[in-house]
């Protein structure tokens, strides 16, 4: 079956009828769904009860369905993981300001970051750049990961030394998270070898059937999880292994629109299942890796209505250059205006609305070329590889601005691994 769904010698089905297609429609529904039922079930503080206006609401929702197509004639990439995420972001951020509370220009955010999704996703999922680097051999690659792997002993056994704490669940020692003081270069080290070392070590390992190599990659995060007190790291093996098996067996993009579709429904069904014992579980998946990133949104629209734009300034090199009406980073300015936790955000935020305003798709527009960028030194790599080694710093990406997962996210170490790596064994492209 082609891409378009064939039937016969000379019968193909419409797009719309492709199985990608399909699993895209049903991601976007259901995000839609979900994004609901935690307003209107689930107490959430910083989630208001939703009352859409079927005139206002089928606008907008007509204007997201145009996104589809480009997601159906793109081909498989980084920055189709990204812009598929971002999709479902501001499908969910588009819902909620219908009933906002927050005190902005509610019909002028829409459209800002309608078109600010647009800007991103042209260059995240079309831009076609060669980047001619010469990749290792299997054997200098080996040791390149051997000795990444040995780094990661190193600083485990380093972050032992500032401290670690145990509890009855990831819920309670989430809470001594503050308790445990390391020196900011060893936070920026976890980070990269967190979101990017071990996920692309576990993804090669795993592809070349080196299964002890790649078991040892996947359940390293484990180790961190007392020192770090990270939900991510916790859930990292799992969510690894669920990626690794998506991506093995189902075309790319099916697996990719899945890998967002799956998690959701999951939680759904625990929630249709039993309500009153279902909260943690949504709470893991709908809410903190889909609701949390559009509520954002919401928050910086309107902070960022009644003060001083950043334009750029919360990176601490331009920061260095221009000077910054703001002392601290967004995420705590953030988390002392409205008391909901250290808020980070995605680009959209950060980039896009701190930064310029309703003038953001400038803003996502050239982080979407960053991600163009950045798909090129994937070229000929298998689309297991990138989806499952990408699979942390996708998701980090919806949660902190782009400079910091290139920086402390391991974004640039990670494109670089994919830039060097061995052709040919892993170099398998399913259609």
């Amino acid at each position: 079956m082609t891409s378009s769904g064939r039937f016969g010698a000379g019968y193909r089905l419409p797009i719309i009828f492709d199985s990608a297609a399909v699993v895209t429609l049903l991601y976007l529904a259901v995000t839609i769904i979900s994004t609901v039922t935690i307003a209107k079930h689930v107490s959430v503080s910083f989630i208001e009860p939703i009352d859409l206006r079927p005139l206002d609401a089928a606008a907008s929702f007509a204007i997201i369905l145009c996104f589809v197509p480009l997601f159906l004639i793109a081909e498989f990439s980084f920055g189709y993981l990204v812009s598929l995420s971002m999709f479902g972001m501001v499908a969910a951020f588009i819902v909620m300001s219908f009933s906002t509370t927050r005190e902005y220009d509610h019909g002028l955010a829409r459209l800002s970051m309608i078109a600010a999704l647009l800007a991103f996703v042209i260059p995240a999922l079309f831009l076609k750049v060669r980047i001619s680097l010469p990749a290792l051999s299997p054997r200098v690659m080996d040791r390149v990961l051997y000795s990444l792997l040995a780094l990661t002993f190193v600083v485990l056994a380093l972050d032992s030394f500032y401290g670690y704490r145990f509890g009855r669940d990831i819920f309670e020692v989430q809470m001594m998270r503050a308790e445990i003081v390391r020196p900011r270069l060893l936070e920026y080290v976890n980070g990269i070898l967190l979101g990017a070392v071990l996920p692309f070590a576990f993804a090669y390992f795993a592809l070349a059937r080196r299964w002890t190599l790649a078991v040892i990659a996947a359940l390293l995060p484990l180790a961190f999880f007392p020192m770090l007190l990270n939900k991510m790291v916790f859930f990292a093996p799992a969510w690894g292994a669920f990626l690794f098996v998506l991506f093995f067996c189902l075309r790319p993009k099916v697996a990719a629109a899945l890998a967002l579709l799956l998690p959701m429904v999951v939680g759904l069904i625990f929630f249709m299942i039993s309500p009153a014992a279902s909260g943690r579980v949504l709470y893991l998946i709908n809410i903190r890796m889909f609701a949390i990133p559009a509520a954002a949104l919401d928050y910086y629209s309107e902070f960022f209505s009644s003060h001083p734009l950043t334009y750029f300034c919360q990176i601490n090199v331009i920061r260095a250059v221009t000077g910054c009406p703001y002392a601290n980073q967004l995420g705590v300015i953030m988390q002392n205006e409205y008391n909901l936790g250290n808020f980070n955000a995605s680009l959209f935020a950060s980039e896009g609305i701190a930064s310029l305003g309703w003038l953001a798709p400038i803003g996502t527009l050239m982080c979407g070329i960053v991600i163009g960028l950045a798909n090129a030194t994937a070229i000929r790599l298998s689309p297991v590889l990138v989806a499952v080694s990408s699979g942390v710093l996708v998701q980090t990406l919806m949660n902190v601005p782009l400079s910091t997962g290139l920086l402390t996210g391991g974004g640039a170490l990670l494109f670089a691994l994919w830039a060097i790596a061995p052709r040919g064994s892993i170099s398998t492209a399913k259609a």
